[in-house]
């Protein structure tokens, strides 16, 4: 004998076995959604992609008797596991490439995966630093200091770039906390293999294969015999683009040289937008240097009368963003408690700035050798107040400092 216990709610009856919860006073009746339309069409879904995979239903080669058709997608970058929005991307191409395919074309739809640039090594030796100062597992302190949203730098504000654009972190929510390294890998890889991506070698092994099977269970139309990952770990790929560049510069459409981009000093390399741990869309941006000369007799108890100003031209560097207000230059202002440093420049003269400027034009080129920032003697900023200064383009003889 099957009994089934049945309530009455507003006319309406209910098997008691569905009812997942009942609201006497709002007189609701909360009964669970059920999955199965769901899992009849994923089983479904499952066996079509065993057919394709199985019969090679989208391994295609090349007939010259039909028209043909190619999509490409670009490649996601390998330091994470593939998400919603590369789905999104994907369905462009993937619709296309299906299309195309019914109208009787070769369509060819290959895949790859981007290892190359800086982030992939910046996340592995951020996760290196992290199990050297914290242990295995890491033991992080309970009041990290908060992160700073550096997206957007002062001198893009001013030239309006980036106006408005909130960081990748404060984006996410995760702005006014440490984010750790070992806590984002955490969120994809088993607790026991973190340590392990201290290696960037690890990554190209861990998440391309992910990615595979990841849009192999979107039902993609894609060739995977056509798959490959960037990088000089792949001898072919790395081959190509060797051949690639070889080719251009011998048709003279590319040349070696050196123009404004950020630079980073750790790697010594030019660090591209999406090649950086942080700062992205952050650019170069252009100042003036506005060169005062120092004028002679120095004062009496000044470092400047050391021998090694004896014979050199020496200049108080100024920067500025605007430089046709230079005519109605009155002073030069030094903060007292700063500490200013002189420079040799390329042409022999000497500036004295701030160490992070001299930095900044060591690896432009403009001191004595590149990418050395030695200072000749160092200044306090009260020891510059009161000196008479040369200024270019001033309607004064001489202007001092304050």
């Amino acid at each position: 004998i099957c009994i089934k216990l049945i309530i009455i709610l507003r006319g309406k009856q209910y098997i008691m076995s569905e009812v997942k919860e009942v609201d006497i006073n709002s007189k609701k009746v909360i009964i669970p959604k059920s999955f199965a339309r769901r899992d009849h069409i994923r089983a479904i879904e499952i066996e079509c992609q065993k057919y394709w995979e199985e019969n090679h239903i989208y391994e295609v080669d090349a007939d010259p008797s039909k028209p043909k058709y190619l999509v490409t997608f670009p490649y996601p970058y390998m330091n994470g596991r593939l998400h919603l929005g590369h789905g999104f991307s994907l369905t462009k191409a993937e619709f296309s490439v299906r299309f195309q395919r019914l109208l009787g074309k070769v369509a060819l739809f290959p895949f790859a995966f981007h290892c190359t640039g800086m982030p992939i090594q910046a996340a592995a030796n951020k996760l290196k630093d992290e199990l050297l100062t914290f242990g295995n597992p890491p033991v992080f302190p309970d009041s990290d200091k908060p992160v700073e949203d550096t997206e957007q730098s002062a001198e893009s504000a001013i030239a309006a770039k980036s106006k408005g654009k909130k960081s990748k972190l404060v984006s996410k929510g995760q702005g006014g906390k440490t984010t750790r390294q070992w806590d984002i890998l955490s969120k994809m890889v088993p607790e026991e293999e973190i340590a392990l991506f201290a290696d960037p070698i690890k990554w190209l092994t861990y998440f391309p294969p992910f990615g595979m099977s990841d849009l192999k269970a979107f039902g993609s139309a894609i060739d995977w015999r056509r798959s490959f990952i960037t990088t000089s770990a792949n001898p072919h790929y790395d081959s190509f683009i060797r051949w690639q560049f070889n080719k251009l510069k011998e048709g003279g459409k590319i040349r070696f040289g050196k123009r404004p981009n950020v630079f980073s000093v750790l790697d010594g390399q030019v660090c591209a937008d999406h090649d950086r741990a942080s700062g992205e869309t952050v650019g170069p941006q252009e100042y003036t240097l506005i060169k005062l000369l120092i004028l002679k007799p120095y004062p009496v108890n000044s470092g400047l009368n050391s021998e090694v100003f004896a014979e050199k031209n020496v200049y108080l560097a100024a920067a500025t963003l605007r430089p046709e207000t230079m005519y109605g230059q009155t002073n030069c202002f030094v903060l007292p408690e700063g500490n200013y440093g002189s420079f040799e420049t390329s042409n022999g003269d000497v500036l004295i700035m701030s160490h992070r400027s001299a930095k900044g034009l060591a690896y432009q080129g403009h001191l004595k050798e590149w990418a050395q920032f030695p200072s000749i003697h160092d200044f306090l900023g009260t020891e510059l107040i009161g000196l008479p200064l040369k200024a270019p383009n001033a309607l004064y003889e001489r202007v001092y400092t304050l």
